[in-house]
């Protein structure tokens, strides 16, 4: 195959993507008129659609457990720095 600067190669391309379907796991900023592609991999990146879901997990442990969360989370917060460093 040789490239061709064309959209319609880029699009085919793209749908022959074994990794398109990872797009549909991310937040795509929605603020702008058009959709966008999204260089900026260098900071935050694109929000994981599963992210509110885990944040919301560790608030309700936080409500349920307050300090004692730190040991008696499902997800203990006093270990974090074991697993967050490997």
């Amino acid at each position: 195959m040789s490239y061709q600067n064309t959209l319609d190669f880029s699009k085919g391309m793209d749908e022959k993507d074994p990794l398109k379907s990872f797009r549909d796991k991310f937040h795509f900023p929605s603020f702008h008129e058009n959709e966008v592609v999204y260089f900026t991999g260098n900071s935050l990146g694109l929000q994981p659609k599963s992210t509110g879901e885990y944040i919301q997990k560790e608030l309700d442990a936080w409500a349920k457990y307050g300090v004692e969360g730190h040991f008696l989370a499902e997800k203990p917060w006093f270990s974090y720095h074991e697993f967050l460093t490997v």
